[in-house]
């Protein structure tokens, strides 16, 4: 593997990992499952694609609400190509220097071409924002203009993935530098009850996964994971790993609690 990149400042830019997530861990829809299973097919088939003159789709965009799995469908589909995942650190990317951002994308462009990953850049209209918005200057253009030409010209087996939950923001041209575009959605209470029941199988339980389903059905699928994983964790530290209604019960209020103060802060963060 080639020598992380890093900025003028000597910041890397990229964190390797391994997958944290398998296909087999994602709950999602019908389509985006498809969509994903698609890329897998077609990666682990490169070469039959290629004899042919035809490339697998290596680009992807990722688009949809907070928590609904972008950031971690790109870590399954690592996990399926045997890849590791090279994240981008907008705050080491991103530089004040007049030029350096672009560089510092050009730099991670040159690393995954040579280096096989699975290429994970969140948040990804804060690199590739409407290049029309009122009020942008110079910098910001030529930091698009970067980031477009980066996709289209990157070579290689690596898997760019882009994520981004305010698709809206994103310059026109971004949407035709990629191959794929796959909408993350909230879950059908259908899929709401099978991830609770799949996050809860870790235990013996007796709790009500249906009428769970109907009152976690407007939260997304990170907030539903995160209520499972509080009742396991009431299980585990009394000591006798049976998960009841009542942990349920006590996981409820610590997830309204946590949405309250969501909400709390975000119209403070507006109001500013």
């Amino acid at each position: 593997m080639k020598p992380l990149p890093k900025g003028k400042d000597d910041r890397i830019l990229l964190r390797m990992s391994k997958p944290a997530r398998s296909m087999e861990d994602l709950v999602l829809e019908p389509e985006s499952r498809a969509s994903l299973d698609d890329l897998v097919r077609e990666n682990l088939s490169r070469g039959v694609l290629l004899s042919t003159g035809i490339k697998p789709r290596q680009r992807v965009l990722i688009v949809g609400p907070p928590g609904t799995g972008k950031s971690m469908s790109a870590h399954a589909l690592a996990a399926e190509l045997s890849l590791p995942v090279a994240t981008a650190s907008l705050a080491s990317l991103t530089s004040s220097l007049l030029g350096e951002t672009a560089r510092n994308i050009e730099a991670v462009a040159t690393f995954v071409e040579h280096t096989p990953c699975v290429l994970l850049l969140d948040e990804f209209d804060a690199l590739a924002a409407e290049r029309a918005t009122g009020g942008d200057h110079g910098e910001l253009k030529r930091v698009v203009a970067t980031v477009l030409q980066s996709l289209e010209e990157v070579r290689g087996e690596s898997i760019i993935v882009a994520t981004s939950n305010h698709p809206d923001l994103l310059d026109e041209a971004v949407w035709r530098r990629f191959d794929e575009v796959i909408n993350m959605d909230m879950l059908s209470k259908s899929n709401v009850r099978a991830l609770i029941t799949q996050k809860l199988s870790v235990l013996p339980n007796d709790v009500e996964t249906s009428a769970w389903a109907e009152r976690l059905a407007n939260f997304s699928p990170a907030d539903i994971e995160r209520w499972c994983l509080d009742l396991i964790r009431e299980a585990v530290l009394r000591g006798d790993g049976h998960l009841t209604e009542t942990d349920a019960d006590r996981a409820w209020l610590r997830q309204l609690r946590r949405q309250r103060i969501s909400e709390t802060s975000s119209r403070l963060g507006r109001g500013r």
